[in-house]
Parts: structure tokens; C-alpha cells; sequence
């Protein structure tokens, strides 16, 4: 069964010109779904719909028609307790890790926020000696030691910041991490890092992506399907290796052409 079901989705936000209000679509009747352990790579231009569509499936926006399942059950229409749940299952790393972690919270108190929030729920200890153990455990599995747990994010570099943030996200053990443009912001040997322990964390924990980008070769590289959205619209999806080698869709072909090389140090 699908971790992941998107039915036939659409979201439109009024715009207003002049005197009159209209709707704009930015999804437009999106179906797709991604299956427990792998990687469905999103990937298309600025203003494509990828993230509208990423935060309709964390539940941070409602679809104006069509339904969205997470681990069988409707976002849209979840309860209260049910939507907790579910926001324990997945948990998304966003393109900016300078604009993601509170400057005035220590590292120690920023992995393990999630925790600390859903952690009675969940049957997690939070006492302090529990925290912080845990706190190393996840910091250990980005590569980071125990030095950064007294320090504030502003002491570290973008990568080690996005580390920060892959951790916290790690906190609760997802099923699902959504992944939105998460190494554009980052120098491109830094990024090709993060996209190398991206890649192990998946065959460690077993987790499941969306990666969204604009970087086919990236795309190609960590995912086992793509999907293609041009204009809110769903344009080809494929096997990885099939969809990259033999598109379809003359749009596909131009996002191959515009980025053929992956950064240096992606193996």
C-alpha cells in the first residue's frame, strides 16, 4: 500500500486585479503516489506547484478539490489527534537553514523541540539526561559531534546547518521526510554533502523522500521515480533511469539540457 496517496488535487488562491478577483490555479489536478522506502523526486521550474503541493501533503494547506492520504488517512479531513499523528510520521527539511532554526535556541534545544512537543504522545522520555542523549545520538547520525549541542546556529556554516535541520527532523523517526530544495541554498560541494548523507540515511533508517528540486541530474540521482510539473500541471512520471534516458515530454528534455552535470563530489 501507498504511504502516500494524491488523488486528483487542485489548489487555487484568489488574486485581485484592479476591481475584480479571480482564482488562480498553482496545482492543477495532481494524482500520484510514493511507496514505503523509496524516493519520488519532484522536479520542475520555479512556480510549478512543487511546494504548494508539498504543503498540502504535510497538511500546512488545503486542497481546493481532490484528497491527500498519508499512511491511510485523509489530511485534509484529520481530527485533531489525528493530524498529531501523522505530523509525527513525516516531517519536511526546507531550502533555507539560515531562515529554519530559531537563532535565540541552542542546538540541543532545537533537535529536540519535536521531542519535546510530541514526546507524551509518542511514549518518548524527556527528562534532561534523556534529551540530550538523544540529541547526540541524532547530531552523531549527521555527521555532527557533541561540541554543537551548546552552541546557536549562527556559529555554524549553511551546511552544518542544514545537518542541524536534517536532525531535527530525524527526532521523531518519520516514515516520510519531504525534502524541499534542500541543497539550492548551499555552496555546490557543500550540497553534493548533504545529498551524500541524504543518501545513507535512507538505506540506514529505511526512510522514505519526496526530494523536490529543480536539478534533474540531482533528481535522477537520489530517486527512484520523478515526476514532472510544469505550470501546476503533472506532465510525465517514470522510473528514474527510463524517464532521464528517454522523456517523453519536450519540457522534461529542456530540464535535462539546463543542468547536465551533477556537483563535484555526489557518488
Amino acid at each position: 500500500m501507498a504511504l502516500v496517496e494524491v488523488d486528483s488535487v487542485s489548489k487555487a488562491y484568489p488574486q485581485r486585479t484592479g476591481l475584480r478577483t479571480r482564482m488562480q490555479t498553482v496545482v492543477d489536478n495532481v494524482s500520484l503516489t510514493i511507496e514505503p522506502g523509496e524516493t519520488l523526486g519532484l522536479v520542475g521550474e520555479s512556480g510549478s506547484g512543487k511546494t504548494t503541493l508539498a504543503r498540502m501533503i504535510l497538511g500546512l494547506a488545503t486542497p481546493t478539490s481532490g484528497s491527500i492520504r498519508v499512511a491511510s488517512t485523509d489530511v485534509a479531513q484529520a481530527s485533531g489527534p489525528q493530524l498529531r499523528h501523522l505530523r509525527r510520521q513525516m516531517q519536511p527539511v526546507f531550502q533555507d537553514p539560515y531562515a529554519a532554526l530559531n537563532p535565540r535556541m541552542k542546538v540541543l534545544q532545537i533537535v529536540t523541540e519535536p521531542l519535546v512537543i510530541h514526546g507524551s504522545e509518542a511514549g518518548i522520555r524527556t527528562d534532561r539526561a534523556s534529551l540530550r542523549s538523544k540529541a547526540m545520538e541524532m547530531l552523531f547520525e549527521v555527521g555532527l559531534d557533541e561540541s554543537a549541542l551548546g552552541r546557536y546556529p549562527h556559529e555554524f556554516s549553511g551546511g552544518q546547518r542544514q545537518r542541524i535541520n536534517i536532525a531535527r527532523a530525524l527526532a521523531l523517526r518519520p516514515k516520510l521526510l519531504i525534502l524541499d530544495e534542500p541543497v539550492s541554498a548551499l555552496d555546490v560541494s557543500v550540497g553534493a554533502q548533504v545529498v551524500n548523507l541524504l543518501r545513507r540515511l535512507q538505506r540506514e533508517l529505511g526512510l522514505t523522500y519526496l526530494f523536490i528540486s529543480h536539478s534533474m541530474p540531482l533528481v535522477r540521482y537520489l530517486s527512484t521515480r520523478i515526476a514532472v510539473m510544469e505550470r501546476g500541471r503533472l506532465v510525465e512520471t517514470g522510473e528514474a533511469e527510463a524517464l532521464c534516458a528517454e522523456p517523453r515530454e519536450e519540457y522534461t528534455r529542456q530540464l535535462l539540457q539546463a543542468t547536465p552535470e551533477l556537483p563535484a563530489g555526489v557518488a
